[in-house]
């Protein structure tokens, strides 16, 4: 059944020798019978059985299992084989603290994929006379008991073969004996092989003694029985024993014939003939009562026969740790290390819930979201802005540092309104979108009372909004149409007049005919235009106490969204407003950027502070604005020559003239009234008109453009008699980087254009093309920071409305055309696209981008936290493996394969992890419910619902987790030959 061949282990020791544990040994062992392995320690016994019961593994040579070589096993056969065929018995008995005597010989039957069979159980334990004790756990029993525990183990599974390890190294002398008397009655049906240091236990109960030395087998011998040989009638010896046989006389002869063998003995020699002396004397010599002798002669492997076996008696049959056990095995060491345990369950459940935030967030739908929100808001109109695209290009001391595709707002013209109207009707108009403009009421505490315009319009006739107004459309610049929500505020609030004077309302209505300020210009009200119904959910913000954060912005966009903030008035104020509110459009004039101030005829500067401005080409001054030359003829600047804006203009020369006059007072000159009254008109010119008083009552005059004209002609001829110089002194200038560069040069005057002064770059100096681009390729140069902008759009000279605003029936069909819009985003041939605006269009976009933003935040924290929750979860289950080497050695050793290792230590792994799903999952649901509170109601829809798909990732990411942190130290523990673990016990 089992033969060995050339088996060689070799042990590398820490200087690097070689051990022989084996050396080159070949045994075949018989069906049946008692073998024992003797010899010194270290003589290779214990690696001869470790090898041959598959704990270890050979350097060389190979064990041959029922004609099946062990150099076609892997890891797994060998734990098969260990599993159907071989019973262990260890010195230390070995046997699980956690299971009953019951369960833990049942386990091995288990093992083998067979039900616990009590009967046989009761009958095993019966027969080492241990009735009545299944139920009894390990810890009451004795150490001989325990050892007859683990002898039932080994025999419940009926096994071929059983190795006992030292079985009763740890036992009495009376309680070996017993092991002994027990695996004796074994061993006439199985092999049994016994390591031992005991020769005369070997020799009673063996039926062969294979003694070991250095690896190498010093002698093989097997029992057999001695003859007697008759001397005589009534004489015979068996090997150094005479016998004589009872009741008869004897003769001279055999008297002779004892005479002679008595004379060959060198020992002492005992004569006896009590009854009692000569039993226990044959007992003692092993002479049974036909007067044969049991000897030991050396093995004849030549007499042992060869079986060959069919491929059924051959079959391994593989491992099936029940579950039960591996959970009962599993959870036993929890319990013993609580402050890991809660620290790792910590941080999984954390890693879980942002997974289980990032599933909510994949099945966000933003179509839904976007049509639910339009149908539960249902705004009058929609606002429209077209924008263009541009290329934004960053460099950095010349080279190119990155680049950035960027969207800019565009004027629609009036053609575009008549392109829109033809698909969406004749309710479509224009508009301007501003910050806000503030009209001035007494009491606003309640965010209920909103007491901005923020957009105006003009509404042309045939728009059916017209029919909403009460009273007339405005016909003149100051006059106004409001809605009907922002007289509410007027006569809740009591609103001023344009003189500061609070109006008397007796109703909403009584607005009409009266006069505002309205950002600081007067309008007459002239009618009011039906805005529609504030939602009731709103009156709680009438109530200043009552108010939150959530409801006033949700208001505040709600109003933004339709005609209650938005006020109509006349074309041609329309066009007004609009040149106020241009939008935005991001120049790379922007780094042409220098300092410049005013210089006298002597070529000294004239202020004593350089004033930042930017360069630029001529050729954008725009076409409308008033130009006035200072040098007759001239249209344009040529090199070296500028145009600067009235505003520049005016600033320069009233710090020359005031600086001239405070050098003559300072040196006790008279100062001509001539410079007073030129300090006064250039102030008039900046100011573009001039103020009067009548009494307590000031009123402004404007000046038109022809008295601007004629009054900036005279100033520069009277700055030519005081020796002012209309040059420029400037310097590049990087505004980035913060540094001046190179030198003072020259621009001489040569027109002053009235341009508005940019919010955004400032003031703007007009040159000829070739010296814009001399001066920029040198600052350039000489600028670590610039950058430049790209783009095919090319403004519309007649843009004027900044959007436009769209009619919305809550149909189907608008519901499309409108996610249509709110999702295009490619441009037309102009590099322009219609772009839906508002505040619910940007809290919409805003969602999306934080489901996006968050999304990402949540997969990347999350799958750091898993990876770093899997390894200390990993470290948790490697610390378990440690402490439970003895469970596994003991598992490995009664034939438990490495899956079902790895059950034991999942079950503890799938415990920590089913603790974090229950717990991610609460949170989440819960975190759902607060996040939909503070979000969802912003665009009246339900955001995150943390739904059964959310809770199946969790519990996939929770299974991947656990599997991998348990994976990893169960499969370098299962490396590890079962020797190894048998060894840590």
């Amino acid at each position: 059944m089992l033969q060995v061949k050339n088996l060689t282990k070799i042990y590398k020791q820490k200087n690097g020798a070689d051990t022989h544990a084996l050396d080159g040994v070949t045994l075949q062992f018989p069906e049946k019978g008692m073998v024992f392995l003797l010899g010194k320690s270290g003589s290779g016994k214990s690696t001869l059985l470790n090898v041959c019961g598959g704990l270890d593994s050979p350097t060389d040579g190979e064990i041959i299992v029922k004609g099946r070589s062990s150099k076609e096993f892997s890891q797994g056969d060998f734990d098969s084989y260990r599993n159907t065929f071989v019973g262990f018995i260890f010195q230390e008995y070995n046997i699980l603290n956690e299971f009953s005597v019951e369960d833990n010989i049942a386990l091995a039957l288990e093992l083998q994929g067979k039900p616990k069979d009590r009967a046989a159980i009761d009958a095993l334990l019966k027969e080492v006379d241990l009735q009545g004790f299944a139920k009894r756990k390990p810890n009451t029993l004795s150490g001989g008991q325990k050892q007859r525990i683990a002898i039932a183990r080994a025999l419940v599974k009926s096994p071929e073969i059983i190795m006992a390890d030292e079985p009763t190294g740890a036992l009495d002398s009376n309680t070996g004996k017993q092991v002994f008397d027990t695996l004796k009655k074994l061993s006439e049906k199985k092999l049994v092989i016994v390591v031992s240091h005991d020769r005369d236990f070997a020799e009673q109960y063996g039926d062969r003694i294979i003694e070991l030395k250095d690896g190498k087998v010093l002698s093989d011998v097997s029992k057999t029985q001695l003859q007697q040989k008759a001397i005589s009638e009534n004489v015979s010896s068996v090997g150094d024993v005479l016998c004589i046989k009872r009741g008869n006389e004897l003769s001279d002869s055999d008297f002779e014939k004892i005479k002679t063998f008595l004379k060959r003995s060198e020992n002492d020699v005992i004569i006896a003939n009590n009854d009692d002396d000569v039993k226990n004397f044959k007992k003692v010599s092993r002479i049974n009562a036909e007067g044969e002798k049991e000897v030991f002669a050396d093995t004849d492997s030549s007499k042992q026969s060869a079986r060959q076996y069919t491929k059924e008696e051959s079959r391994f049959i593989r491992s099936r740790l029940p579950v039960k056990h591996a959970i009962k095995i599993g959870l036993s060491s929890l319990k013993t290390k609580p402050f890991r345990l809660v620290i790792t369950s910590l941080l999984c459940t954390v890693a879980f819930i942002l997974f289980g935030l990032l599933s909510t967030l994949s099945f966000y739908d933003s179509e839904a979201t976007f049509r639910e929100t339009l149908q539960d808001t249902a705004p009058e109109v929609m606002t429209v802005k077209k924008v263009y695209s541009a290329k934004e290009t960053w460099y950095f001391n010349g080279e190119e540092e990155d680049s950035f595709d960027v969207t800019y707002d565009a004027n629609f013209s009036e053609n575009d309104i008549d392109e829109l109207r033809k698909e969406f009707g004749n309710d479509v108009f224009g508009g301007v979108s501003t910050w806000g403009t503030q009209f001035a009421v007494r009491s606003s505490v309640a965010d209920y009372w909103v007491n901005n315009i923020f957009s105006f319009a003009y509404l042309p006739e045939g728009n059916s909004f017209r029919e909403k107004i009460n009273g007339s459309y405005p016909k003149t610049e100051n006059e106004i149409v409001i809605s009907s929500y922002t007289a509410d505020v007027m006569y809740n609030c009591k609103v001023y007049s344009d003189e500061g004077k609070e109006l008397e309302l007796n109703s909403p209505t009584d607005i009409i005919g009266k006069k505002i300020s309205l950002g600081g210009t007067a309008y007459t009200v002239v009618g009011i235009l039906d805005s529609g119904a504030i939602p009731e959910k709103y009156d709680s913000l009438k109530d200043s106490q009552n108010g939150s954060g959530i409801m006033s912005f949700n208001f505040s966009s709600y109003l933004q969204d339709g005609l209650h903030t938005m006020a109509f008035v006349s074309s041609d104020r329309l066009s007004t407003i609009a040149e106020q509110n241009q939008p935005y459009v991001r120049d790379e004039d922007e780094y042409h950027t220098i300092a410049s101030a005013l210089v006298q005829n002597d070529g000294s500067v004239t202020i004593p502070e350089w004033s930042n401005a930017v360069y630029s080409s001529a050729s954008k001054i725009p076409s409308e604005a008033p130009f006035t030359a200072i040098i007759s003829g001239k249209t344009s600047p040529a090199e070296a020559e500028a145009v600067i804006p009235r505003e520049l203009f005016c600033s320069f020369a009233s710090e020359a003239v005031n600086q001239l006059i405070n050098d003559k007072s300072e040196n006790g000159k008279e100062v001509p009234q001539k410079l007073y009254d030129l300090s006064n008109t250039l102030w008039e010119i900046q100011a573009g008109g001039v103020y009067s008083h009548d009494g307590d009552k000031e009123s402004f005059t404007e000046f038109s453009e022809e008295e601007i004209d004629a009054k900036l002609k005279k100033v520069v001829s009277e700055l030519e008699k005081y020796n002012i110089s209309l040059k420029i002194a400037f310097r590049l200038y990087s505004s980035y980087d913060g540094m001046v560069l190179g030198d003072t040069r020259e621009l001489s005057i040569v027109g002053v254009v009235d341009v508005p002064r940019s919010d955004y770059v400032g003031d703007r100096i007009y040159l000829a093309d070739s010296d814009v681009s001399k001066l920029w390729e040198e600052q350039k140069a000489s600028t670590a920071h610039y950058w430049t902008l790209e783009t095919d759009y090319v403004a519309d000279a007649n843009g004027l409305y900044g959007c436009a605003y769209l009619p919305y029936d809550a149909s189907e069909a608008h519901n499309d055309t409108y996610w249509n819009m709110y999702k295009n985003e490619e441009f037309d041939e102009n590099s322009t696209r219609l772009q839906l605006s508002g505040s619910l269009v940007d809290n919409l976009r805003m969602i999306d981008d934080m489901v996006k933003d968050l999304s990402q935040i949540f997969l990347y924290v999350g799958l750091v936290l898993a990876v770093f929750a899997a390894l200390l979860l990993s470290n948790f289950i490697s610390i378990s493996i440690s402490q439970k080497k003895r469970e596994i050695g003991i598992l490995r050793a009664v034939g438990a394969r490495s899956l079902d290792v790895f059950k034991i230590f999942y079950s503890e792994s799938f415990f920590i992890g089913f603790i974090c799903v229950i717990l991610s999952s609460i949170c989440c649901y819960i975190g759902c419910g607060i996040l939909n509170v503070y979000l969802a109601e912003n665009i009246g829809a339900s955001l995150l619902v943390f739904g059964p798909v959310s809770l199946a990732v969790v519990i996939l990411i929770a299974f991947v987790t656990t599997v991998v942190a348990t994976f990893l130290p169960v499969y370098n523990a299962a490396k590890k030959k079962p020797v190894d673990s048998i060894r840590s016990l």
